[in-house]
C-alpha cells in the first residue's frame, strides 16, 4: 500500500482494532440490557431508564426495590437478605458505584432520590439504615448499623449478641472518603464529614465535622462551636 492509497483506504490492522473495540462495547450494552431484562420480572419493583451493569450480583432479588434512573456499576453487590418485605430500596437516580457491597443483614436499606455511594464501601442495615435525598457517601467507607456486645471476658464475644439501634443520615450529607459510622448516629441535614473520620456520636445539621472520633468543628454559616486544637488540620 503507498502512500498515496492511504487517503483511500485504512490498513487492515486499524480496521480491525476499531472495530473490535466497537464490538466489545456493544457486547457489553447488550449483556447489560439483557441483565436488566432477566431481572426485572425478579425484582419486587424496577422503574424505568435503570442501568445494571453485568458484572453486578443482586442476591435475593424479590427484596429489592430499584426506582427510576438507578445506577449499578461494575462489581456493586447487593444482598438483600433480611425477613422484611423489601430490605434494600433506592429511590430514583441512586447511584451504588463500583465493587460496593450492599447487605441489610436482616434489617434494611433504604436510600432517597439522587443519593449516592462510592467505589468499594460496606453498607450495611442491620438495625436500619436511611440516607437522605442528594447526599454523598465517598469511596471506602463502612457504615454498620450494629454492635457488638462485650460485656465480659468470660464468653466469647462472638457469643454475646449484638445491639442494633440503626443508623440515619440526611439530606444533603457528603460523607468523605475512608470514613467510618457507627451504630446509633444521627447525621443531620447538610453536614459535611471529613475524610477518614470515625462517626460514633450523633452530628447535627448545617456543620462540618471530621476526626477520629468526629466532632462538629464549624457550623457551615462561620461560627465554631469549639475551639480547634492546634493537632487538628483540615485539608482540602
Amino acid at each position: 500500500m503507498t502512500v498515496s492509497e492511504y487517503g483511500r483506504f485504512r490498513p487492515l490492522s486499524r480496521l480491525t482494532g476499531r472495530a473490535l473495540a466497537s464490538l466489545s462495547v456493544g457486547s457489553e450494552l447488550l449483556r447489560g440490557w439483557f441483565k436488566v431484562f432477566c431481572l426485572r420480572p425478579q425484582l419486587a419493583y424496577m422503574g424505568r431508564d435503570v442501568a445494571i451493569d453485568p458484572t453486578v450480583t443482586l442476591n435475593w432479588p424479590g427484596k429489592i426495590h430499584l426506582a427510576d434512573e438507578c445506577r449499578l456499576y461494575r462489581g456493586a453487590y447487593l444482598n438483600a437478605r433480611t425477613t422484611r418485605e423489601i430490605g434494600i430500596k433506592l429511590g430514583r437516580g441512586v447511584k451504588i458505584h463500583e465493587y460496593t457491597y450492599v447487605d441489610p443483614y436482616g434489617g434494611y436499606i433504604w436510600m432517597d432520590d439522587y443519593s449516592g455511594v462510592g467505589h468499594h464501601c460496606v453498607i450495611g442495615g442491620h438495625g436500619g439504615l436511611r440516607v437522605g435525598k442528594h447526599s454523598m457517601i465517598g469511596g471506602l467507607t463502612y457504615i454498620v448499623p450494629a454492635n457488638h456486645i462485650f460485656a465480659t471476658t468470660a464468653m466469647p464475644y462472638i457469643e454475646q449478641g449484638e445491639t442494633r439501634q440503626g443508623i440515619v443520615i440526611g439530606e444533603n450529607v457528603w460523607v468523605g472518603a475512608s470514613c467510618v459510622i457507627l451504630d446509633g448516629v444521627s447525621i443531620g441535614d447538610n453536614a459535611v464529614i471529613g475524610a477518614g473520620s470515625i462517626v460514633t456520636h450523633d452530628i447535627p445539621a448545617n456543620c462540618l465535622a471530621f476526626g477520629a472520633p468526629a466532632r462538629s468543628r464549624k457550623m457551615l454559616h462561620g461560627t465554631y462551636p469549639a475551639p480547634l486544637d492546634e493537632s487538628d488540620e483540615l485539608q482540602t
